[in-house]
């Protein structure tokens, strides 16, 4: 079976705290957000990462109930644990325990997915990145950022650039493409990622909707849903990332990718955590 789109990242266990005491632990993990996405799109999705032998068997279940899991590596050790702790002045602290997905650019690709149409690289530490583009040199690949990273996004700018040269599709949100670029303005930054050699950039900015840029600039307003609707945020750009990578690789035209990704955004605000099933 020939995949549309294969996604290389973490998987987490995320265990969020909220500041009235509550706890909740939930499926994380940006890369399957975006592959449950695609796969929910309709797109035929391999999944490459590793988890511990501690990742709840229900979950992966669910995981391969929608796509591919045979590139899911079950590691002795821990799964990767996100902790999300809200506070009561609407900061969030993200410490992260890596447990078993360190060396994350060097995951082992099954050889039945080297001849998918796209690779998506979601969001891990940029030499791992690079680590991963290297790998799939003369392939599709689109990649994605964290504000995780961005300490590095600010003082590794020749880092960055030359991951970014070797993507044909990039997916910043607004503050990343500023951070990114040293840019001050989203259009500028954009047009930067462009000269640094991505053929496709498309930046999300939330309530404003998404900017793409392919050597001419066209703006989309989100689809309108009611606040009352909105369960959680969590994992609305991996939802767009996905929905517009399912249209994507199948050849669709821009504005249906984008008018995709939209769709499985709005769809994510509507549940509780990041992954599409």
């Amino acid at each position: 079976m020939e995949l549309d789109v294969v996604v290389l990242g973490h998987v987490s266990i995320d265990h969020i705290r909220f500041p009235d005491g509550r706890k909740k632990v939930l499926p994380g993990g940006a890369a399957a957000a975006v592959a449950t996405s695609a796969a929910s799109a309709g797109a035929k999705v391999g999944l490459v990462t590793k988890v511990g032998t501690d990742f709840p068997r229900e979950w992966l279940e669910r995981l391969s109930n929608v796509l591919d899991t045979r590139g899911v590596q079950v590691l002795p050790g821990r799964t990767i644990r996100i902790e999300v702790i809200y506070h009561e002045d609407g900061s969030v602290d993200s410490p992260v325990d890596m447990g078993v997905a360190r060396e994350m650019g060097e995951t082992p690709i099954p050889g039945e997915y080297m001849q998918a149409k796209v690779f998506h690289i979601a969001p891990i530490p940029p030499e791992e990145q690079l680590k991963a583009v290297k790998r799939l040199e003369g392939k599709r690949v689109s990649l994605d950022f964290n504000p995780t990273y961005m300490d590095d996004y600010r003082n590794r700018r020749n880092l960055i650039r030359e991951i970014v040269s070797r993507a044909e599709v990039l997916f910043p949100n607004e503050r990343e493409a500023l951070v990114i670029t040293g840019e001050n303005d989203v259009k500028a930054a954009a047009e930067t990622f462009y000269d640094w050699g991505a053929e496709l950039v498309i930046i999300t900015r939330g309530e404003r909707g998404v900017l793409l840029y392919d050597g001419d600039l066209r703006e989309f307003k989100p689809l309108q849903i009611d606040e009352g609707e909105i369960v959680d945020p969590t994992g609305a750009g991996d939802a767009f990332a996905g929905g517009f990578l399912a249209a994507y690789s199948r050849g669709k035209p821009l504005k249906e990718c984008v008018e995709l990704g939209l769709k499985m955004a709005r769809e994510a605000l509507k549940k509780e955590g990041s992954w599409n099933v």
